[in-house]
């Protein structure tokens, strides 16, 4: 293992416990995930008898989740409490956390396949993947009970772009001189180096998992960046979002290519509503696309043609990944409710030399061959619940007081939904997309239910933060 690797992931915690002491909690959880996200190393873990490795994305939030309930939680009695969750939401979350060891407890038999052995699920590993799903969904929580006003989904939005913007530095680094920046800080590369090549150029990966994910967050702080000219038309926040735009582009990715041109002109110039309206279809066709796959209502073929006259290259990648999918979805049918669980039993392998002879993609097919439809439908709900709250609860009209935040609740709402688009072809679910839906989720509980917000108030009754530091540059 890396020295340096395991050592910035043990001094994580350090860093979480001071942006905790020295800013509103807010910004400090806002910074403790993301900043962890964009800089940690990639593959390393921490493993430890009878706990799930701990990696990048768990080590920010479980630093985060005791700072937030444990250590400033004296804090919390200046700050207005986030309205209640509401009986759906519990209801997703407690299938959430049984599906693992419901999962376990229906596959209690091993596979073997010629020299292929998978052992059998034991109730043990249940609670290990229980917990496991707990700390993947502390952002979720966290986001909806520090970020669930108007102040806290601005401040999300604004530090997308601050850390992006930051972020692009290595990225054009990469583009110009091929992906080596994790080489040379950690040591070693963290995925296949042949993924990074496209279109006679490279693709940036710095320290994230792959160059779609790269090319994913830089699409949400493209949007948030249109979002915040909106708001304040100056020639700085339009020469920012300018510089996005471009960076999405030499990112050199189809699917977020699609999703810019999808999302742009609606935070550019829709009303609010319409912006939520839009996000609220795309996240339905995502949610359904198990099911719409099956029919004649999602011409596969004529994709794949299409995709084919583009360019060949990619048409047969596309090909490739739809004839995976109908082979892995067969074999999750074989058990349906709750899955086959972990230790690869979803997935094919060679009688004979027992390599790996399939490979997940997208995030759904992968869901439903570990967790089956329970927890295909657990994970889903609870990610696509954030935007039909928001459509329930955005007001239609204009309303000149509010519509700067109503413009950042509707780039949410199109953020979120472009990335459970991106679920269908890629498993691109991260800490920041639970951190956007539990942010969208308190806004959208908060404008239903008619709560309170601190920014509303006149400035002489808001509550301020102790310790408030540097809010923004942008």
């Amino acid at each position: 293992m890396p020295v340096l690797a395991l050592m910035v992931l043990l001094s994580w915690p350090v860093v979480v416990g001071i942006l905790f002491s020295r800013k509103e909690r807010a910004l400090a959880l806002i910074w403790s995930i993301f900043a962890g996200y964009l800089i940690l190393p990639q593959l390393v873990e921490i493993d430890l008898p009878a706990f799930p490795g701990l990696n990048k994305h768990m080590i920010p939030a479980m630093a985060a989740a005791v700072m937030v309930w444990f250590v400033t939680k004296d804090r919390a009695r200046d700050e207005p409490p986030p309205p209640p969750m509401g009986a759906w939401v519990a209801v997703l979350l407690a299938m959430n956390f049984a599906a693992p060891v419901l999962t376990a407890l229906t596959n209690p038999d091993p596979l073997i396949d010629g020299i292929n052995y998978r052992p059998a699920m034991s109730v043990s590993q249940g609670v290990a993947d229980l917990i496991l799903q707990f700390i993947l969904l502390l952002p979720f929580l966290m986001g909806y009970k520090l970020l669930w006003n108007a102040r806290g989904a601005e401040l999300w939005i604004r530090a997308l772009v601050l850390g992006v913007l930051c972020y692009t530095i290595p990225m054009l680094i990469e583009l110009r001189m091929s992906p080596q920046i994790n080489v040379w800080v950690y040591g070693y590369f963290q995925h296949d180096f042949i993924q990074t090549i496209r279109y006679g150029g490279y693709r940036p990966i710095v320290f994230l998992e792959h160059p779609l994910w790269v090319a994913l967050m830089t699409m949400t702080a493209f949007l948030s960046a249109i979002a915040i000219w909106r708001n304040d038309r100056t020639r700085r926040n339009l020469l920012i979002a300018a510089y996005l735009g471009c960076i999405v582009f030499l990112c050199k990715s189809a699917g977020a290519l699609l999703q810019t041109m999808m999302a742009a002109p609606l935070v550019a110039f829709a009303r609010p509503r319409l912006m939520v309206l839009a996000a609220a279809l795309v996240a339905g066709i995502a949610f359904s696309y198990p099911t719409l796959r099956t029919t004649s209502w999602m011409p596969l073929q004529g994709i794949v043609d299409l995709a084919m006259s583009i360019s060949p290259e990619r048409g047969r990648s596309l090909e490739f990944r739809l004839m995976n999918e109908e082979a892995l979805l067969e074999r999750a049918m074989e058990r349906p409710v709750f899955g086959w669980g972990g230790w690869g039993r979803p997935l094919f392998y060679d009688l004979y030399n027992g390599k790996l002879a399939s490979v997940p993609d997208g995030q759904w097919v992968i869901w439903i061959g570990a967790r089956g439809i329970f927890g295909y439908l657990a994970q889903f709900l609870l990610l696509l619940t954030p935007i039909f709250a928001m459509l329930r609860a955005m007001p239609g009209g204009r309303h000149p007081p509010r519509e700067r935040e109503l413009v950042v609740l509707g780039t949410l709402s199109l953020m979120l939904a472009m990335n459970l688009l991106d679920l269908i072809p890629n498993a691109t679910i991260t800490p920041l997309t639970w951190l956007t839906a539990g942010a969208l989720l308190g806004n959208a509980h908060r404008l239903r239910q008619g709560v309170a917000d601190d920014a509303d108030l006149p400035l002489n009754e808001r509550i301020l933060p102790k310790k408030a530091g540097i809010q923004t540059v942008l």
